[in-house]
């Protein structure tokens, strides 16, 4: 019997083969139970992922720094069936775009300069730079410009004596990894696709006609 949790990120799919005792099971059970397997199988491989949607909220929260709450429920998961024992947990395509470089790293260079803050910078609770949608200056004492060969928005402080960076503006940058996607979907898996399985075989044995 074929079964697999898909999971998918940008650019890139991963299929888990799931080491479980479905065979051990459908061998040593009652004939009349046997239609129930698969059935089982589906549940199994739906709560799994129901509970891998969840694990990633919380790993999310331990991984990176203060994600928001669209980030921590940035995961869904299309649903098994017994007549096709595959689900897939999967990133909204919005949350895609800025979670993929902390799964896997990499150089981000978007074509044009963007802001990286500095012990200047305003930042909300989320560790991201105060309205830099409605644009980087925010007063006329702010201006762009490239001093001592770094480029970025400066604010005069003292009357214009003196000049502060606000932020440092890049047009590329190196990331590190910090979260392990696929690791956490295996290692979730791989402990509680059995158990799910056990329970929901159960379940389907009470419930069968």
């Amino acid at each position: 019997m074929a079964l697999s949790l898909q999971l998918n990120h940008p650019g890139e799919n991963m299929q888990i083969k799931i080491s479980s005792n479905v065979k051990e099971v459908s061998l040593w059970t009652k004939t009349v139970h046997k239609k129930q397997i698969p059935f089982a199988t589906a549940m199994a491989i739906n709560d799994t992922l129901r509970g891998l949607k969840k694990e990633m909220a919380k790993q999310t929260v331990k991984k990176l720094d203060r994600p928001t709450k669209t980030t921590q429920n940035g995961f869904l998961f299309s649903r098994a069936s017994k007549r096709k024992l595959v689900g897939r947990l999967f990133i909204k395509d919005f949350v895609e775009k800025y979670l993929q470089i902390n799964i896997d790293g990499g150089i981000r260079s978007p074509g044009k300069r963007f802001p990286v803050p500095t012990k200047n910078s305003k930042l909300n609770k989320f560790g991201n730079i105060v309205g830099k949608k409605t644009g980087l200056i925010k007063n006329s004492k702010q201006f762009f410009g490239t001093i001592n060969g770094v480029t970025g928005v400066y604010e005069r402080t003292n009357a214009g004596q003196k000049i502060k960076i606000i932020h440092v503006l890049v047009k590329s940058a190196t990331y590190q990894p910090k979260f392990p996607f696929f690791t956490i979907a295996k290692m979730f898996t791989q402990n509680m696709f059995d158990k799910n399985l056990t329970k929901a075989f159960n379940r389907a044995v009470k419930t069968a006609k």
